[in-house]
């Protein structure tokens, strides 16, 4: 990998510049959000300066570090290790696992999703996943993004009413043009739900709306909203004992009758109650009327991308620090220790209610202040590491031959100094996703309506009654921290040097 960087060192430069410029100059803040007038040249010239530090500093880092890495995973030690770590079926299929919902979780708008991913109307396709079209555009009314589920249902009705006209030969012109254009029809996605899209105008009871295969909960948020036909007279105690064969409801009062009689499915909604399907949401909604497993889903992608992004930054600053820290040592060595030491001193959560008191905080935003923060537990062991190993006969040998310091790190110690990184990863990933569920949770975490688990924990907590709220997300972090802890168990399994571990 080092040898084809240098080969076409200036054609990967440039690319490079141009990608990361763009990138920088996308997560630029939004400089009017506090008052300031926005100027397109300051963020401009600013992400440029960033893009081209990042050339100058961290990408000759990067390219060492990843040739260090591959160095490592195609080594000999490594293969058998990799083979141990294959025999400890519990983590290796939580490995996995984890890694295909993850994988799956990227092209969730392809499964789970509000808008649909194509539109058929008057003999012409539309794509709609990821643009808006007009309601106007298929015939509907309102300018806005058209309700494709109720879009669909009417363009069946549509469908089935030209059917008809046609068996009874009373055809319109538009019929007989729909002879060339064929049916209208909407194909939505499995799961027609987004998570940023209310649902208050299609389910009859106020949120948060019950699973909807809870069916007494749904019975009683009937009752609550008074939405059950009532008998015009009261059941006497003979129809009570004998017809519903339940005589302990006799001597209840009328509201606790009727209550009772809700729940166990005795009374008629009104007509007017459009009942959902059993499988139409089920997790139920928030206390904002949106659909809870799509923002499950997309919190986990979420929560997944941040605590992987987290940890790559973390410990490519970690290594690169406790590598030189380790290697040169003296007096380097003792004044960089202290500044780890402070730096590592500094209250985390004031620091974020600092910023998220000058600024609404964003997913890159929180990604740096974390990486500020925790990039300095990694550098203790690689600098341990290093101290052990710049010792060895390799070093002298690589020294002898006229190898550059860089080279001595990144190509010989290095490779030798991964372990460590390996079998904390996963458990940097647990941190890193309560790291940023309780800034969430908190209200210092990502902005409103960012799908978050997070969000979902303090809605939980403030609607008790209703449990699925605060189950969901509880379940969904749990097994997905059991099962990135199992991986994290295996791989310590399989580094362990020792032949029998306590782990066994």
């Amino acid at each position: 990998m080092i040898e084809t960087y240098k080969k076409y060192e200036t054609l990967i430069k440039t690319l490079v510049l141009f990608l990361a410029w763009a990138a920088f100059y996308s997560l630029m803040p939004d400089i009017g959000a506090k008052g300031v007038t926005p100027s397109y040249t300051t963020e401009a010239i600013i992400s440029l300066v960033l893009a081209v530090g990042f050339i100058v500093y961290i990408l000759p880092i990067l390219v060492a570090g990843l040739d260090s890495f591959r160095m490592f995973i195609t080594s000999p030690i490594f293969k058998r290790r990799w083979s141990k770590f294959r025999t400890l079926k519990r983590g290796y299929y939580a490995f996995w696992l984890i890694i295909g919902l993850f994988v799956v979780s990227l092209f969730a708008e392809f499964l789970i999703n509000g808008n649909a991913i194509m539109v058929k109307y008057h003999g012409e396709y539309h794509f709609t996943l990821f643009k808006f079209v007009s309601a106007r555009t298929f015939g509907m009314r309102g300018y806005g993004m058209p309700n494709y589920r109720m879009m669909k249902d009417v363009f069946k009705v549509r469908n089935n009413e030209r059917a008809e006209r046609l068996k009874a030969g009373t055809v319109t012109d538009e019929d007989r043009q729909y002879e060339k254009w064929g049916e209208d029809w909407v194909w939505l996605t499995l799961y027609p739900y987004s998570p940023l899209e209310s649902l208050l105008d299609e389910l009859p009871t106020r949120p948060p709306h019950p699973p909807t295969w809870l069916t007494g909960q749904w019975r009683e948020a009937y009752v609550g909203e008074s939405l059950y036909n009532l008998p015009d007279f009261l059941p006497t105690p003979e129809e009570i004992t004998n017809n519903f064969k339940r005589p302990d409801w006799v001597n209840l009062e009328p509201a606790q009758l009727y209550l009772q009689m809700a729940q166990a499915g005795m009374l008629e909604l009104k007509p007017e109650v459009k009942q959902p399907g059993t499988f139409q949401h089920i997790l139920g909604t928030d206390d904002r009327g949106r659909d809870v497993f799509s923002r499950m889903v997309y919190g986990f992608r979420i929560s997944l991308s941040f605590a992987l992004l987290v940890t790559f930054f973390c410990y490519l600053i970690g290594i690169t620090i406790g590598a030189m820290l380790g290697y040169y040592g003296g007096k380097f060595d003792i004044i960089m220790q202290r500044f780890v030491e402070i730096w590592s001193a500094m209250p985390f959560l004031y620091t974020v209610m600092i910023f998220a008191a000058i600024m609404i905080p964003n997913f890159w935003m929180l990604v740096l202040i974390l990486v500020v923060f925790k990039w300095m537990a990694m550098t203790y062991y690689i600098r341990a590491e290093f101290l052990r190993e710049k010792s060895r006969d390799y070093v002298s040998a690589a020294r002898a031959i006229g190898c550059t310091d860089g080279a001595i790190i990144f190509r010989h110690i290095l490779p030798n100094s991964l372990t460590p990184v390996i079998s904390f990863a996963p458990f940097a990933v647990v941190a890193n996703i309560g790291a940023l569920v309780s800034l969430d949770f908190l209200g210092f975490g990502l902005p409103a309506p960012t799908p978050s688990w997070g969000e979902l924990l303090g809605q939980g907590l403030g609607n008790l009654t209703k449990p699925w709220l605060i189950l969901s997300p509880t379940l969904a972090m749990f097994l997905t921290l059991l099962l990135v802890s199992f991986v994290g168990e295996a791989i310590r399994e399989a580094f362990d040097p020792k032949q029998y571990s306590r782990l066994r």
